[in-house]
């Protein structure tokens, strides 16, 4: 899983994305882009953003919820599509 966290985190750096400010949607599919990538499942990406699931973590709660309204079984794969947030334009 390291191995991953490795290859997903290059991926952010060759593309000048900070993992920690980039925007996402989750979906079952892949929208093939260099910053599309695949977790096993929930527990795979909270450790990946360095969440715990729990009632202390609004965060990890928010992502688990977001799996269910979007009919994702958070046991099982699903694919993160990152990207840059968006700026407001004046």
């Amino acid at each position: 899983m390291t191995d991953n966290f490795k290859i997903i985190s290059e991926a952010f750096q060759h593309a000048g994305v900070d993992v920690h400010t980039a925007e996402y949607s989750i979906t079952g599919y892949s929208l093939n882009t260099n910053l599309s990538f695949k977790f096993s499942n929930l527990d795979e990406f909270l450790t990946f953003l360095g969440l715990a699931l729990g009632a202390e973590n609004a965060k990890a709660e928010k992502i688990s919820t977001l799996l269910v309204e979007a009919g994702i079984d958070p046991a099982n794969f699903f694919y993160v599509n990152f990207y840059k947030p968006k700026v407001a334009e004046l």
